[in-house]
């Protein structure tokens, strides 16, 4: 059992439900909304914490009536499908989530590792971590951007932020003044783009959308609280996180640094590389760094091996 309850009360009919092992990946949470609707934004938390919400609230599993899924990360969609089929509830998500979610071949091409040498590595973590989200799942519906969306007394606005991928959607819960900032994560960790479809320059944008809303209250997908304190403060530091990736790999090419294989192994965007397929996103959001550096002439490439560009 974990050391802290499976749930908090955000505010009235608005739960948080809490992920195992802190809402780190693969785990994340997710947000229960007991309504007229019963409503599930997201479906990443361990189906225990969701299970033992919904009974201490006076619920059982197939009483739901709702999914509404945020992006097609496994740790988001998550027991979706194991959900609809045991309460044959409505599933949404953003009509740029279709692809990602519904099959395991369209999360893998989103992902962008479909042709990937890691990809069969990848596939066995998968297979390990969580065998749920290799099968097909069952899209019934899409939501539209700043259109609320009635769960009876509570009103959820989608607002589509992209960056984290092409589809992430936050949630304004009864308003915007508290946010479901999803990958919007917050933590040290920092921001994560290391998908095909991921993009800087969309999730630089989006968190300075959320700045300009100025909400009071953020709940992150990967941490335990909501963030009330200082959140845009949070938020700011957050967001220059690309900032100073991106000079880190400025002074790491310098060093010697100067192909992608040796920047992703000192390692360059994060401390430390816990498991081979890990290497595979740091390429990623290092590709992502260096194709921005080199259309803004800052450095050049040449066979592979980058350079820093002397002015």
């Amino acid at each position: 059992m974990p050391e802290y309850a499976a749930h908090l009360e955000i505010e009235p009919k608005v739960y948080l439900i809490r992920g195992l092992n802190k809402s780190r990946f693969p785990e994340a949470n997710s947000i229960l909304i007991d309504d007229e609707i019963l409503t599930l934004i997201d479906a990443g938390s361990d189906k225990g914490q969701i299970e033992s919400t919904l009974r201490s609230l006076g619920h059982e599993l197939n009483e739901l009536d709702r999914i509404v899924l945020t992006h097609f990360h496994i740790d988001h969609k998550g027991h979706a499908e194991f959900l609809r089929e045991t309460s044959e509830c409505e599933v949404l998500c953003h009509p740029l989530s279709d692809h990602g979610i519904e099959t395991f071949r369209g999360m893998a091409e989103y992902y962008g590792i479909s042709t990937h040498p890691r990809f069969s590595i990848w596939k066995s973590r998968i297979e390990s971590w969580l065998p749920h989200v290799t099968g097909d799942y069952i899209i019934t519906g899409h939501y539209t951007d700043r259109k609320p969306i009635s769960c009876g007394e509570v009103e959820i606005t989608p607002v589509h932020l992209p960056g984290h991928t092409v589809d992430h959607t936050c949630f304004g819960i009864n308003g915007l003044q508290t946010i479901f900032l999803v990958d919007i994560d917050l933590t040290r960790f920092g921001p994560w783009y290391g998908n095909e479809v991921s993009d800087i320059r969309d999730f630089e944008k989006s968190i300075r959308t959320v700045i300009d809303i100025g909400p009071n209250v953020g709940i992150s997908s990967h941490l335990l609280e909501p963030v009330v304190d200082n959140l845009n403060e949070r938020l700011t530091a957050y967001l220059m996180s690309f900032e100073e990736r991106e000079k880190r790999v400025l002074v790491n090419i310098a060093a010697g640094y100067d192909t992608i294989e040796k920047l992703a192994n000192a390692p360059t965007i994060y401390p430390r590389i816990p498991d081979e397929v890990f290497l595979l996103f740091e390429e990623f959001m290092l590709r992502k760094h260096i194709d921005l550096l080199e259309k803004e002439g800052k450095l050049n490439e040449n066979e592979g091996r980058f350079s820093i560009e002397r002015k």
